[in-house]
């Protein structure tokens, strides 16, 4: 009997699984019209064709309206009747006619696409707030396709399944609740590839709004500022039942990185997006984006979107595809934006009455819009203002925090990766094609064969991963001793563990580092490292350990190690070797100390302040360059320096100007304290599942600095006190284009007694490379030779250009390309107007945006001194 019973109830749903219909959508030449859009007629409900034209769309029985679309082709309404059965119902799309209804008469007549993207500009806001809230099923299916594949990367993405032209396929589905003005939660419910069982789609894709600024970090065609970045050009009209539909192209003033071009249709009086097709361009990639909008009460909604990726990267070639299908339930329209607002373009037509300040202030804004009937686009922008205004104080006075731009959440259901294939058959809205689904068996095979080696096999893996041997001896490995703690091993043979200078000769260094983490990312660290100078023969070594949570953190070091003179260490042990060996530049000066430090850093208290410092106690030793040191190369123009820096005020003191006065000091105590306190005002940022991620903020930051050598205790030989004043800010001039500007000033209260190493230092470089904060360093000041225990002022401004000399080629433009102007000044009682001016440019060698070459002219007192020439990069990596 229960047998019966289970086979009587699998043919229920088995009937119930075959309502609706299916079929394939193509022009009326015969040709597939992939990724055409499906959708019923006054509901959410639709779907869209894959690759090859089919579709498949699940339906209840009754009667229907189904509404098939195209970009480009005439909308076809279908009525149909869905009983018990699937209907196979195949569609032929006329392409779509357009109606001129105006005409430019004269060439001083303004193209009719201004008035139209005019009134769809202003109203973007007014569309972007028009919904308060919606529960939505998202259905997303990436597929990939790489077409060349670098000949070292073959055989190790061959044993994941990855083959030139083999498809990558990726599905999702996700339940997504969005709330006014910035609340995302989304569930996965389901996600299937032909890799990874635990890869998610992007998801991101799904939120991506027109009516916004941005696009993708492009602008979008309704942005503000969208008129100084594009030409707007009207194509004609066409009516798709009640509606007039305006189609415009999208001309950008300089194509490239941030800037959108091809068609947006815009529907006449209501002024809200129909449908789009638009592309640009991003590190050399093409990425284009198709949407399709339908009316949900009243309101355009996206409904399918296809995002397209194709080009080369780092020698991969390939093309990806996103098709995402969205259905909304539970739609709530703001009560603010129930009446329409009837928007005049200002330049023709100007409305009869302005709106009052009182009532703006005190009526709300759909009692506005009732009252004013036609407003022009600067009233609309004053009505949405005073209304985000009142709302912003509302949520405040609610106790929400105003500072969240953003606040995202993505749960991943348990069952998510385990779903089977008729779970997928029933829930998928976009059809497999025969590639797509030929990938996912040959996966499922490799799957099979993995999981199968890897039970084989568990008893060696088990083993090896105890196993300590010799590379894991010379470079290092990570061990995972629990749940809680690990191990990191430095070896003493990995680059950076193994230099040279000519004071240590061969240096060798090795650590270990027992990490033990805590919930809320708090951590707790012991690690004890170790350094041989073989030259010297010495034994050095450090013992650290601290504690580090998601805001603040403790350290305490100590024990016996060798520094530099400026303690932001200006060039790498690394680079140092290198200028050694090959070139007999000992640029790296370093003294030997005994010392015990105690830091302590309070990041972003309220959001706006963070506090770091330190103090230490130690005795510093001066160190001398070892005999007979031999570079592997010798230049007859060069010859190794002393360890001892050359320093033009120290040299001054003792009247001698002369090189060879290099700065000595007898071994000393000393007791320093430093303390910094940074104010960035307006610190915006997102939250992700719960976590603060702070987004990168406009406004200046302010830096107080305050540094003191305190005598007498312990012995201490300094005496000094300094302050320093720092301003930096990041500003975004335009497409890809940026400002960067940081000033500091500063001045020693007291200097009673002050070393070297107490000096103010400056990042100076002397090396053909160059890394580190591009924007903050000097490209080629001596190391030590301008450190002041004076007053100092040092500005560093860069100008980062989309679109300058070379980059006004469309080619270099769109290789990604960008260039620098920059100015980089320092002036001390020594430093007279040290200036640098220089160009540089990014993305030089295709495929490595962050590599960049420069040229920098050099100039004392604001007479040229000499032309430098720097390679390095953008990145901001540890000295």
């Amino acid at each position: 009997m229960r047998i019966i019973v289970s086979l009587f109830l699998v043919i229920i749903n088995l009937t119930a699984l075959a309502s609706g219909i299916k079929g394939t959508v193509k022009t009326t030449k015969g040709e597939p019209l992939p990724y055409a859009t499906i959708a019923i007629k006054g509901t959410s409900t639709g779907t869209t064709a894959n690759a090859e034209g089919r579709y498949e769309l699940s339906l209840a029985p009754g009667k229907y309206e189904v509404v098939f679309q195209y970009l480009g082709f005439k909308a076809l309404t279908k009525s149909i009747e869905v009983t018990n059965e699937t209907i196979t119902l195949n569609i032929a799309l006329e392409e779509q006619a357009l109606t001129i209804n105006e005409v430019r008469i004269g060439s001083k007549s303004e193209d009719p696409a201004y008035t139209i993207m005019r009134r769809a500009i202003a109203k973007a806001r007014f569309h972007a707030l028009q919904v308060q809230s919606y529960n939505a099923r998202a259905y997303i299916k990436s597929s990939g396709l790489i077409k060349n594949i670098p000949f070292y990367a073959v055989g190790s993405l061959k044993k994941e399944g990855i083959e030139e032209g083999r498809p990558i396929v990726n599905e999702s589905v996700s339940e997504i609740r969005f709330k006014q003005p910035n609340t995302y939660n989304q569930r996965v419910i389901s996600t299937r590839n032909t890799l990874n069982q635990d890869a998610i789609s992007p998801n991101a894709f799904i939120m991506a709004s027109f009516y916004n600024a941005t696009v993708g970090n492009a602008v979008s065609p309704l942005s503000p500022k969208a008129l100084t970045y594009y030409k707007f050009e009207y194509q004609g009209s066409f009516r798709e039942g009640d509606l007039e539909v305006n189609k415009i192209k999208v001309i950008p003033k300089s194509y490239g990185e941030g800037v959108f071009r091809g068609q947006i249709y815009i529907i006449e009086n209501t002024w809200a997006i129909h449908s789009l097709d638009l592309e640009t361009t991003a590190e050399g990639l093409d990425f284009q984006m198709k949407q399709v909008y339908n009316p949900l009460q009243g309101v355009w909604l996206p409904t399918t979107s296809r995002i397209r990726f194709a080009g080369s990267l780092l020698g991969f070639t390939g093309e990806f595809n996103h098709a995402i299908s969205l259905t909304y339930n539970d739609l709530k329209v703001n009560p603010a934006f129930v009446e329409n607002v009837v928007v005049l373009d200002e330049k023709i037509e100007k409305p009869s009455s302005d709106i009052s300040k009182k009532d703006l202030r005190t009526k709300k804004l759909n009692e506005l819009a009732a009252q004013q009937k036609e407003v022009s686009g600067k009233q609309l922008r004053k009505m949405l203002k005073e209304y985000e205004k009142q709302d912003r104080n509302e949520r405040k006075a609610q106790k929400e925090d105003v500072n969240v731009v953003r606040s995202d959440s993505i749960v991943i259901d348990s069952m998510a990766n385990k779903r089977n294939d008729a779970f997928w058959n029933e829930i998928r809205t976009i059809p497999l094609t025969e590639l797509e689904t030929k990938s996912y068996h040959h996966s499922d095979s490799v799957r099979v064969v993995k999981v199968a080696k890897i039970k084989a096999d568990s008893t060696k893996a088990k083993k090896d991963s105890t196993n300590f041997d010799l590379m894991a001896l010379l470079s290092g490995r990570t061990f995972k001793l629990s749940k809680q703690w690990r191990l990191e091993y430095e070896g003493p043979l990995r680059a950076q563990n193994f230099t040279y200078n000519t004071v240590e000769g061969y240096v060798l260094e090795s650590s270990l580092n027992f990490i033990r983490r805590f919930k809320q990312a708090n951590t707790f660290y012991i690690k004890p490292l170790g350094r041989y100078a073989i030259g010297r023969r010495e034994l050095l070594g450090t013992l650290s350990t601290g504690w580090q949570g998601r805001r603040r953190g403790i350290s305490l070091t100590g024990g016996r190690y060798v520094a530099q003179f400026n303690p932001a260490n200006p060039i790498s042990p690394s680079i140092n070797t290198s200028a050694t060996l090959l070139f007999e530049n000992n640029y790296m000066k370093i003294y030997e100390k005994e010392f015990g430090r105690l830091a302590f850093n309070y990041a972003r208290l309220a959001d706006v302040l963070s506090v770091s410092g330190g103090i230490e106690f130690g005795r510093r030793y001066a160190l001398e360059n070892l005999e007979n040191q031999r570079p592997w190369i010798r230049w007859n123009q060069y010859a190794f320096t002393p360890n001892a820096p050359y320093n033009r005020e120290h040299s001054h003191r003792l009247n001698a100007l002369e090189a060879d006065s290099y700065y000595t000091f007898a071994p000393h105590n000393a007791l320093t304290l430093d303390v910094a306190l940074t104010w960035k005002p307006g610190q915006k940022y997102r939250l992700y599942n719960g976590r603060k991620r702070y987004l990168e903020n406009n406004n200046p930051s302010l830096t107080l600095r305050y540094a003191k050598g305190i005598p007498t205790i312990g012995n201490s030989a300094v005496d000094y006190d300094r302050v320093e004043f720092d301003i930096r800010q990041d500003l975004e001039t335009g497409i890809k284009s940026e400002l960067h500007y940081a000033v500091s000033a500063g001045a020693f209260l007291n200097r009673r007694s002050v070393y070297l190493m107490d000096y103010k230092h400056f990042m100076g470089n002397r090396t053909f490379i160059l890394y580190g904060d591009s924007y903050t360093r000097f490209r080629s000041l001596p190391y030590y030779e301008y450190s002041t225990s004076e007053r100092y002022l040092e500005a560093h401004v860069t100008n980062v250009y989309r679109r300058l000399l070379l980059t006004r080629l469309p080619f270099v433009r769109l290789a990604g390309l960008k260039e620098n102007l920059m100015v980089h000044y320092l002036l001390t009682p020594m430093a007279k107007h040290y200036t640098e001016v220089g160009y540089a440019l990014d993305g030089l060698i295709p495929g490595f945006p962050f590599f960049r070459v420069e040229a920098i002219a050099v100039f004392n007192n604001f007479k040229y001194d000499h032309t430098a020439f720097r390679v390095g990069t953008t990145f901001k990596f540890g000295n």
